[in-house]
């Protein structure tokens, strides 16, 4: 696996949520410069959109496997219901987990009453002793902590940073993660600086919400056994990748804006992933029948006799020969989102680095 020895820009790409009349999300990553951070494969940020006259988010069932989605939001409400019976209101500050395991179908709908909608989605990828285990959802509100120069919301892993003021922020998220895996809201006065401790054996990145970032680190050189210091400064809607090896960043929040960010982290995933569309798997092959099973599930193509579950997805998931790989959904729900036409040529794999060659 490839490593960084700098801070790496991700810019985003406006994408429409849901066709091209859905609400536009700005996604970083994948990227041609790497498909993961840790376990982390998929970055979207959204809003502040105002849908009070219409629109938000309306998404309905549609499949995944082998991951896990991680909803956060700053403003509006949505609500969420799976194929494993639960129906939640996810609102700010609660960390929203669904792991996917060897399938799982859910739905996600802005509230009536949400006027503005901003927020992050996540996902990341579950290693590959993981990815068939049980689906498993929860959402989880972590303590608010820090002063009025800088906060902390840890939705998961651990935390610990030191403010310019000498106050310490340091938290534990009570969410179990199949891999290591770090997310936390960082909020920072405009002017002021925060020490953040990381773990050198982990990979991070920051997304920037609002202001300014300006971001100094110091990190070694391969084959060195020197560190030198690298500094950047990031924008609204970018993610930075950090250089590998580091074990403290300072933040500071550019004048005239308070800053807003998502520090996510976490170890090396170590592993190719192929990714398509909402399913990550580890072949071309396996996204085929991944498709072919949920397509014939909800009776938009062929049938539950010409597309089993595949044997692997089965063994290891402890699914019976009849089983319903994306289960059952509620009665009286808006109508699945079928998958679209895979491509002509071979699905790829994603490393840390970008898209493999093989």
């Amino acid at each position: 696996m490839s490593s960084f020895e700098d801070f790496v820009r991700l810019e985003p790409r406006a994408v429409p949520l849901g066709g091209p009349r859905g609400m536009t999300v700005h996604r970083t990553l994948p990227a041609r410069q790497t498909s993961l951070i840790g376990a982390w494969c998929f970055v979207d940020h959204f809003g502040p959109d105002d849908v009070s006259g219409g629109g938000g988010m309306q998404v309905a069932r549609h499949p995944h496997t082998g991951l896990a989605t991680v909803s956060w939001l700053f403003d509006g409400a949505i609500t969420h219901r799976d194929s494993i019976g639960n129906h939640a209101l996810v609102r700010p500050g609660d960390v929203d987990i669904m792991v996917a395991g060897s399938g799982i179908t859910h739905s996600e709908f802005s509230t009536n009453d949400t006027t503005i909608l901003h927020g992050v989605q996540l996902w990341y990828a579950l290693p590959d002793r993981a990815r068939f285990r049980e689906q498993h959802f929860e959402v989880y509100t972590p303590p608010e902590i820090g002063s009025s120069e800088a906060r902390a919301r840890v939705g998961l892993g651990t935390f610990r940073a030191a403010a310019e003021d000498g106050t310490v922020l340091a938290d534990r998220s009570a969410v179990s993660t199949d891999t290591a895996l770090s997310m936390v809201q960082l909020d920072l006065r405009a002017g002021s600086t925060l020490r953040i401790e990381l773990d050198p054996g982990h990979e991070y990145g920051l997304l920037v919400d609002r202001g300014t970032a300006s971001m100094r680190t110091a990190a070694p050189r391969t084959g060195e056994s020197r560190t030198e210091w690298r500094e950047t400064v990031a924008v609204s809607r970018e993610l930075l990748v950090l250089p590998d090896g580091a074990a403290q960043l300072t933040l500071l929040a550019g004048e005239g804006e308070d800053l807003r960010a998502m520090l996510l982290g976490g170890e090396p995933l170590g592993e190719e992933i192929l990714m398509w569309w909402n399913f990550v798997g580890r072949s071309h092959e396996e996204i085929e029948q991944f498709r072919a099973r949920y397509q014939a599930e909800i009776g938009a193509e062929g049938t539950i006799a010409e597309a089993p579950i595949p044997p692997e997805t089965r063994s290891r998931g402890g699914l019976a020969a009849d089983a319903e790989q994306f289960g059952p959904f509620a009665p009286h729900t808006p109508a699945a989102l079928p998958a679209p036409r895979l491509p002509h040529g071979r699905l790829r794999t994603r490393g840390r680095v970008g898209i493999s060659k093989d």
